[in-house]
């Protein structure tokens, strides 16, 4: 399955636009620099990312259904909520009972509340197909633009505890019955995320499911369809920092068995690990020259260019 974010144009090669970004990270100020823009550019959602994060988020929410049974009442939390909590309104139209939105940073405010609602719209024949959504709860839900932030978050039943860390949440231990997150672990140092995994394990009831999906390609490929989605295992982890001193721009590089590996060793039992394989990839890897440090893998694993995890914390 391919994002139709990918299906584009090259038009500047990885490099110029990595020599952009690591100057961009250079500048002080950033979240001064952010508003400042935002006050000049009007925030506009990207129809497409939002169309295919939506297609996943449906995935997950089968994942998820088929394993509780419903999702009705249900205590959510999102890992790396971003800029528009898509993901979460999916969960809201399911009936869950509370979503918690997480990040770093805080990034979500009416503007891109109001990006949200223009992406359900533009998704509302595949989320009422693919959910089995009543039409009338659709158009109740998303029939006008959020008068405020606050408003909005309270009738999804949300609550946005960014900025956190969420190593180390303010919550009571087994209130979740759901962790999750899209597209997020591949940017988190793999000690980090061992650590969210151990906070997540506090958090969930027993029995409790996370479901992650992960991106595991080359994210410069995403701009630039000279490169294939495995190009930057050819670099050595020295050489690669090179490419992320924008902060912004960091992946982990972590191959699919690495994170099923983590996930056990942190008391989860896994339900459902599936990846895809990328035949471009796969080809490229016979002639690549590969880091020591991927070395170790099979051709199929360092071709593997996602990663959906479904896992649960033991009932006792």
């Amino acid at each position: 399955m391919e994002s139709q974010a990918r299906i584009q144009t090259s038009i500047m090669r990885w490099q110029a636009k990595c020599l952009i970004d690591n100057c961009k990270g250079m500048l002080p100020f950033q979240a001064k620099l952010r508003a400042l823009k935002r006050k000049i550019v009007p925030y506009q959602p990207s129809l497409s990312r939002g169309a295919y994060a939506i297609e996943e988020g449906a995935i997950q929410i089968r994942w998820l259904s088929e394993a509780l049974g419903t999702l009705e009442r249900k205590t959510v939390l999102e890992i790396g909520s971003g800029w528009e909590p898509l993901i979460p309104l999916l969960f809201s139209l399911c009936r869950a009972g509370r979503v918690y939105l997480t990040d770093l940073t805080c990034l979500l405010d009416k503007d891109t509340l109001r990006g949200a609602v223009q992406i359900f719209a533009s998704n509302e024949d595949r989320i009422l197909k693919t959910l089995n959504i009543d039409p009338l709860d659709f158009a109740s839900t998303f029939q006008k633009e959020p008068s405020s932030a606050a408003d909005f978050l309270e009738q999804h039943r949300f609550t946005n505890l960014a900025p956190c860390d969420c190593r180390h949440l303010d919550l009571p231990g087994s209130i979740l019955d759901i962790v999750t997150s899209r597209s997020v672990f591949e940017h988190i140092p793999p000690s980090i995320i061992e650590e969210i995994l151990r906070e997540s394990y506090r958090l969930l009831k027993p029995g409790g499911l996370m479901c992650h999906f992960i991106d595991n390609s080359d994210h410069w490929e995403h701009g630039d369809k000279r490169i294939t989605r495995v190009n930057f295992l050819r670099f050595g982890d020295r050489a690669f920092r090179l490419t992320h001193l924008n902060s912004l721009n960091y992946h982990n590089r972590l191959r699919h068995t690495e994170y099923v590996e983590m996930l056990q060793k942190c008391g989860f039992e896994l339900l459902r690990a599936e990846r895809t394989i990328d035949a471009r990839s796969l080809a490229a890897i016979a002639t690549l020259p590969l880091a020591p440090r991927f070395q170790r893998f099979d051709a199929e694993e360092l071709a593997t260019v996602d990663s959906r995890l479904l896992a649960r914390k033991p009932l006792n």
